[in-house]
């Protein structure tokens, strides 16, 4: 049987200029939600670090240049087209709030919150060069990653979601939106953003002692504690 392969990409970026929270989306005729993707030649020894080597370098080609530690890819999806057997990389890729917003003539930007009342995702259009549309679809992946046979991209993104969500319970994957140092201000800004709920703590002891296996504090003379994912744990964490 014949394969192919290709990487579809969430992003999540932070806009300080609107304070929300946003992604990227493929403009099409049917103003439909599509996640972006393109094809992937993979060689037959390849791994995980050489996809996602090739995202950051697909980026470059956009002109946009993108932290290797930014980058995940939580999981594969194996679909079927025509006889042809597709292999997915999903990845999910954290902007930083020092990014700036980049679209090609495809593309647009949808500010992202979940509906906790009716369990639904909505993204609601920002910016792009195309008729502004917004999306609105359920969030099949509350409590578990979903099947996703047939490659329907709302799935796609709610199984990322789920993802970010799980998480956030063992490391502030959500800073990773302000660069690569953050505040724990940040971090539970970016939550509220999206509309995450997760148990957040109190004061930094309480967030250092919370999250003591995935972060450290930065030593300088700010007022406001920040904080580094430990190097070693985003190397564990984004293969």
């Amino acid at each position: 049987m014949k394969t192919r392969t290709k990487i579809s990409y969430i992003i999540l970026k932070y806009d300080d200029q609107t304070d929300n929270i946003y992604t990227k989306t493929s403009n099409n005729e049917n103003h439909a939600y599509e996640v972006p993707a393109f094809d992937y030649v993979q060689k037959r020894d390849s791994t995980l670090v050489d996809a996602k080597n090739y995202i950051i370098e697909k980026f470059v080609d956009f002109n946009t240049f993108i932290d290797e530690n930014h980058v995940f890819i939580p999981f594969i999806d194996v679909t079927f087209e025509n006889d042809i057997k597709v292999f997915t990389y999903v990845a999910v890729i954290f902007e930083s709030n020092q990014d700036m917003f980049s679209s090609l003539n495809y593309e647009s930007w949808h500010r992202v919150k979940y509906d906790h009342h009716k369990q639904y995702w909505n993204l609601t259009w920002g910016n792009g060069l195309t008729d502004p549309v917004d999306f609105k679809f359920a969030n099949d992946a509350i409590t578990d990653y979903t099947a996703n046979p047939r490659d329907r991209d709302e799935l796609t993104f709610n199984n990322v979601m789920h993802f970010v969500t799980e998480q956030t319970n063992d490391f502030p994957i959500l800073g990773l939106m302000s660069g690569n140092k953050f505040t724990m201000k940040q971090v539970f800004h970016y939550q509220d953003l999206l509309g995450i709920e997760t148990l957040k703590a109190g004061n930094n002891a309480t967030f250092e002692n919370q999250y003591s296996d995935s972060i450290q504090p930065i030593v300088d003379d700010r007022l406001t504690t920040s904080y580094k994912i430990k190097s070693n744990y985003l190397k564990k964490i984004s293969l």
